[in-house]
């Protein structure tokens, strides 16, 4: 009995598409990974846009954007208590980053 053109030629390649398959779902878990633990390195959850007197700061922390954090980080320590995290893009913030930058 004559075996049709084709039949009994694609499982050979089986074992190769799996492989491949596992390649490729590996690669895509290990980017997840990755982007998820780049921003597990974040210290700021939230932001405030609330203005906070300068007469309240102990220090300022400003962390760039980096390969821990793909977002800029302005982390104000309170005199009286903890610390805030400022929203970058607040106008007063902005202001601030500059007098900062220009002493």
């Amino acid at each position: 009995m004559r075996v049709p053109a084709g039949v009994g030629t694609g499982a050979p390649l089986l074992p190769w598409l799996l492989l491949l398959l596992l390649v490729v779902m590996s690669h895509l878990a290990h980017t997840a990974i990755l982007e998820v633990n780049g921003n597990l390195n974040c210290r700021c959850v939230k932001t405030t846009s609330d203005y906070i007197s300068p007469k309240k700061y102990e220090s300022i922390e400003i962390r760039p954007v980096g390969s821990t954090c793909r977002r800029t980080e302005i982390i104000i320590k309170l005199k009286a208590s903890g610390k805030v995290c400022v929203n970058p893009d607040a106008p007063w913030v902005k202001k601030l980053l500059k007098r900062i930058a220009s002493t």
